[in-house]
């Protein structure tokens, strides 16, 4: 009878023992369930997130390329004031050559040549990279207009035939042996051509060819300027912002840090732009680049 007792005292804990720990697992995983959908919640909050932030960044930059009538009627604006003091002072420049030319000596003027060329430097610049007007264009098509009344004048002195073969047979044609300089010169007529985004093309070809040319820094710089043409300142802003840490020592970096302001400047980027345009105040104080950068800062207060 004591065995009996004994053996169903045994059985009775060991059914203890399984009801137990059947009770202990379902709890565990009820646990790691709720755990699970935790993080499961976690995980599309944090997408939702990521997918808020990258529809806001691509906002932005499609707003920053949106033209702004207003900005486009100050720029139209100060276009023909500039080209107005750029009338003057070439006006200025040709009358003190006249002086010079005839040997008068001094005058009471308070002007001096190389101010006037300053000044001219200045105004250029203002024009190619403020306002982005092709010089280079501009003074192709000058020097073609001139250039045709002298054209017209020599069609009655043009060789004949026979002579005009022997020239042909003793001219030769310049080639151009350095590879690299030549695909940088293809660039850039690209670009006096308008066609920038095949230009950026050649000058990213030839950054990726000639890694340590000295022409580097330039082809860099002029990625960036072609997509700023293309009003990408996104893109153009990490171009100029790489001439501005790996070419420090190059002629383009106080440009760069020109461009690379006006490029924050256009991405809403406010304090970013006024770091770069206050760095050229302090570092080239006496560019033509500190004095866009000082009339930046002045528009910006």
């Amino acid at each position: 009878m004591k065995k009996i007792i004994k053996d169903s005292s045994i059985v009775t804990i060991v059914l203890a023992m399984t009801i137990l720990a059947g009770c202990v697992t379902s709890s565990d995983m009820q646990t790691l369930q709720i755990e699970r959908r935790q993080d499961l919640n976690r995980i599309k909050q944090l997408e939702a997130e990521l997918e808020e932030s990258k529809q806001l960044l691509k906002e932005e930059i499609e707003k920053s390329q949106s033209p702004v009538r207003q900005r486009t009627a100050d720029m139209w604006a100060e276009l023909q004031s500039l080209r107005k003091d750029l009338a003057t002072v070439r006006g200025d420049l040709d009358t003190l050559n006249l002086r010079l030319d005839r040997q008068v000596g001094a005058s009471n003027s308070t002007r001096s040549l190389s101010g006037l060329e300053e000044r001219i430097d200045e105004i250029d610049f203002i024009l190619e990279n403020q306002l982005q007007v092709d010089m280079g264009k501009a003074r192709g098509e000058r020097a073609a207009a001139l250039a045709a009344p002298v054209a017209a004048e020599n069609t009655a002195a043009s060789p004949t035939p026979a002579t005009e073969t022997k020239s042909e047979e003793t001219a030769t044609p310049a080639v151009e042996t350095d590879p690299a300089k030549a695909l940088y010169d293809k660039a850039y007529a690209l670009y006096k051509q308008g066609q920038y985004e095949k230009a950026r093309s050649y000058w990213a070809e030839f950054t990726d060819t000639f890694k340590n040319h000295s022409f580097s820094a330039s082809a860099v710089f002029w990625q960036g300027q072609c997509y700023f043409k293309l009003k990408d300142y996104a893109r153009s802003a990490i171009l100029f912002e790489d001439v501005i840490e790996k070419y420090k020592k190059s002629s383009k970096y106080k440009s760069a840090l020109l461009k690379a302001g006006y490029c924050w400047n256009y991405l809403g980027k406010p304090e970013l732009a006024k770091m770069r345009m206050n760095e050229i105040v302090e570092k080239f104080p006496k560019s033509v680049e500190a004095t866009q950068a000082k009339r930046f800062l002045e528009k910006a207060k």
